[in-house]
């Protein structure tokens, strides 16, 4: 019996191979042309994506740096007009001083004059 046994189970075996086999190719919702040409539909999908993905995570990142280096500008053209603010502050103090010695050398000279040419040649 267990020879029986032996190839009727082996036999079994083939026949629900088979019909597995059979229901498979039956059953099969494309064949392998369509099934590849499916799959590599899908990688260039996915391609095309992350190429768009790309594109436009890299137009944010420029227009954002755009936006820092329009900031920095402004930062630096209103430092650079305080700077402009304080030199002129700094010229119109030169120049009062300037004006204000040239007084004092002025009245200076005024008052040499007046004590060396007075009395003596009065």
């Amino acid at each position: 019996m267990t020879d029986e046994t032996q190839g009727g189970g082996f036999s079994w075996f083939l026949l629900g191979l088979g019909v597995g086999a059979a229901l498979g190719v039956l059953y099969a919702p494309k064949p392998g042309t369509e099934t590849r040409e499916d799959i590599l539909q899908g990688a260039r999908e996915g391609s095309e994506f992350l190429k768009t993905k790309s594109r436009v995570a890299a137009d944010q990142v420029g227009s954002q740096v755009n936006e820092y280096v329009d900031r920095g500008k402004q930062v630096v053209e209103r430092g650079r007009a305080q700077w402009e603010n304080y030199v002129d502050r700094g010229r119109q103090v030169v120049a009062e001083q300037a004006d204000k010695v040239s007084a004092a050398v002025d009245a200076g000279k005024q008052a040499y004059k007046s004590t060396t040419s007075g009395p003596s040649n009065a």
